[in-house]
């Protein structure tokens, strides 16, 4: 018999150990939040609930929110919102005044796109405990020469350390994926590990670097920074005893927050 394919391509973790190895690895004590991205079953949120910590889980699926409003319906450490993560208000959802934990069993649909509004809202998170699709959580912690390196990794790495946890096989969902899924941990600072002149325009830096992977860092970064020249670039490298032949993969993560740095020096025109 086939099973039904969840409507918005959930896959339900059941196992009783691995919920708890969720939990255990997030070190909730009873004065946390909790925001828990895709409640589905409940079943996560009742060994959070456990610790004593608080829930706030986001919801888009009405007729799972229908079911948990009634499970969780004498439970006031549970608050239910009914939407999209992605087109919620973080701002409404993160209390203020105190650090969030993330956790959740991202849908791989959107793992990428919740990465990016945490770092968004970095201040007001304290750590991420998340399970998602294996190879996003191989790009997440991916190294400088490697294929996985890009985007995610360098901008998860500038305010964070993440780690894999456990890699989780398949059969351990409902329905099962077709592809291996990742225990991860990201502990979030909300200023960067490296210094950092703006968040923003690094973030256009790191686009452009790796727009155009097969390119030089030259090539791809003056066509995609504007006001920046070929020549200026390249005395920028020299200046970081990088070689001028270098592509995006090559540099490190604390290289391109110095990159940044002396690019927006240039931009401004400070040099």
């Amino acid at each position: 018999m086939n099973q039904i394919k969840p409507p918005f391509g959930q896959h339900f973790l059941h196992d009783r150990n691995l919920l708890s190895l969720i939990v255990r690895s997030a070190d909730l004590t009873p004065d946390d939040t909790v925001l828990e991205v895709g409640v589905g079953t409940g079943k996560l949120t009742e060994v959070i609930l456990k610790t004593g910590a608080s829930v706030i889980g986001v919801e888009i699926d009405h007729s799972l929110a229908d079911r948990l409003e009634d499970e969780f319906s004498n439970v006031s450490s549970f608050r239910l919102v009914r939407g999209d993560i992605l087109k919620v208000p973080w701002d409404e959802l993160l209390p203020s005044g105190r650090r969030t934990v993330l956790m959740g069993n991202l849908p791989y649909s959107v793992s990428t796109q919740v990465i990016f509004r945490a770092l968004e809202y970095r201040s007001r998170i304290l750590r991420a405990v998340f399970l998602m699709q294996w190879e996003v959580g191989r790009r997440l912690t991916s190294h400088p020469g490697t294929k996985e390196y890009g985007i995610l990794a360098v901008a998860s790495q500038l305010f964070g350390r993440p780690k894999l946890v456990r890699k989780i096989p398949p059969d351990v969902f409902l329905p099962p994926p077709k592809v291996d899924s990742a225990l991860m941990r990201w502990d979030l600072s909300s200023e960067p590990l490296f210094p950092l002149t703006d968040w923003n325009f690094t973030r256009n830096v790191i686009r452009a670097s790796f727009g155009k992977r097969r390119k030089t860092l030259i090539n791809s970064l003056s066509s995609g920074i504007e006001g920046l020249k070929k020549e200026d670039l390249a005395a920028i490298l020299k200046e970081m005893e990088i070689i001028h032949t270098v592509r995006a993969e090559g540099l490190e993560v604390s290289q391109f927050a110095e990159l940044s740095n002396r690019v927006l020096d240039v931009v401004k025109g400070g040099r």
